[in-house]
């Protein structure tokens, strides 16, 4: 008996470290899997590409938990919210970001994220949807303090009076079945009860409900579609505002919500009057910063990095008031020129350091976390390096498609390597 209950213990103990090897194999598999396989530059700093805690993580570990639940079990839901300036709206970025979190699993992402009839406002919109529209509209964005109407999320508004106003809105222009809708959230507000948007669906009038608390209104759709055709009933002397577009589901899931103002610096989203109540309807688990490098576009005696993270610490201020919880993810701008005028001409620009500077410290007053891509890009006059890659385009301040897919590949994989270094602590 007693040589039995040894054989038994033995056993028990090689199966044990036959299960741990086993476990570290898969994942070792799960995280060759997750990750996306990145181009071989040597200017690039591949070994550094990870995310980093200045102070504590708190809130990104009640984020990872999420992610646990949500991919074991296919139950709970996340909303990532990315904000920016004109990285963010071309929507190259966000977008090799949405699906790069979909490889996660099927079905992880849902709902497609906020949208916005960007055409209206004649400048460039992303290409993953697409918004026609008829009628005379007017607009307003949040990088011209004089504009008069009230905006929101999206940091843009469009507004008519038009009783020929109307927006088609097509989720899957390729042609795939990636996302679909049940009811749209449309955002905005009305100069009375008689003007308000509905929608034509399969020859029936679909009215709204009407939310005065969140400034929305939401149309209830029989069936998962889509493709929206959106019209705007103003009666006489009636006008509608619309701030953007959600475009809803029932399921869990994840959902990557990205708004991006061409110019936008961190005052103009401040100047967003509707944000703090729009932020409450998402509640970002995820916070994705990406404003920066229009503030930092000013000669070096002008940029104040305290007045910086003073201005800053009030956009963070509406995002925990949303959801205290929310974890925060600091993206440093990237390498770029600065113009000094004719005499002085373009040269690297200096304040992208300093900013560098000031997230690191915002990260450590908030337990947030940085991204450095400034240093992770090759660090100054790197965008040189990637101008001749073709990677960025001409001005050295953006990049090209295929620069904005490799920035989104690599900090998809320094968000996922931490989620599983933090899983398998």
């Amino acid at each position: 008996m007693k040589k039995y209950r040894i054989l038994s213990g033995l056993l028990a103990v090689f199966a044990l470290l036959a299960g741990c090897r086993a476990h570290e194999r898969k994942d070792s598999v799960r995280r060759e899997a997750a990750l996306r396989p990145l181009p071989d530059y040597p200017f690039i700093r591949y070994e550094d590409n990870t995310l980093q805690f200045p102070s504590g993580r708190a809130d990104f570990d009640t984020l990872y938990h999420k992610m646990d639940s949500l991919l074991s079990t296919g139950k709970g839901k996340i909303n990532i919210l990315h904000i920016g300036g004109s990285h963010v709206q071309a929507g190259y970025l966000s977008h090799r970001l949405r699906m790069n979190f979909s490889t996660l699993g099927d079905s992880v992402m849902t709902a497609r994220g906020v949208i916005f009839p960007f055409r209206i406002l004649r400048t460039n919109a992303p290409q993953n949807y697409r918004i026609g529209f008829t009628g005379t509209w007017e607009s307003c964005r949040c990088t011209k303090p004089n504009g008069t109407d009230t905006l929101g999320l999206t940091g843009a508004a469009v507004s008519t009076g038009a009783p020929s106003a109307s927006l088609t809105l097509r989720l899957n222009p390729s042609g795939t079945s990636v996302w679909h809708f049940t009811r749209l959230r449309i955002l905005g507000y009305a100069n009375d009860t008689t003007a308000y948007p509905y929608a034509i669906h399969r020859g029936d009038t679909l009215l709204p409900q009407h939310d005065a608390a969140t400034h929305s209104y939401l149309i209830h759709y029989p069936e998962a579609c889509d493709t929206a055709h959106i019209r705007i009933h103003t009666g006489e002397g009636g006008r509608f505002t619309l701030t953007g577009i959600l475009p809803e589901n029932d399921r869990d899931g994840m959902t990557y919500h990205a708004v991006g103002i061409n110019g936008a610096d961190v005052p103009a989203w401040l100047r967003c009057h509707h944000l703090p109540g729009d932020l409450k309807l998402i509640r970002p688990d995820l916070a994705v910063f990406g404003i920066g490098i229009n503030d930092a576009n000013v000669p070096p005696q002008k940029f104040d990095p305290e007045q910086f993270k003073a201005r800053y610490r009030e956009l963070i201020a509406l995002f925990k008031s949303a959801n205290p919880h929310c974890a925060l993810l600091f993206v440093t701008n990237n390498d770029c020129l600065l113009n000094l005028g004719r005499r002085h001409g373009k040269r690297t620009n200096p304040n992208t350091a300093r900013v560098a500077k000031a997230f690191k410290e915002l990260a450590a007053e908030t337990g947030g976390a940085v991204w450095d891509q400034y240093h992770i890009m090759g660090g100054s006059r790197s965008s040189a390096l990637w101008r001749g890659k073709r990677l960025m385009r001409p001005d050295r301040i953006h990049f090209t498609a295929e620069g904005y897919h490799l920035i989104g590949d690599m900090l998809y994989n320094a968000i996922i390597t931490d989620y599983l270094q933090a899983d398998g602590n």
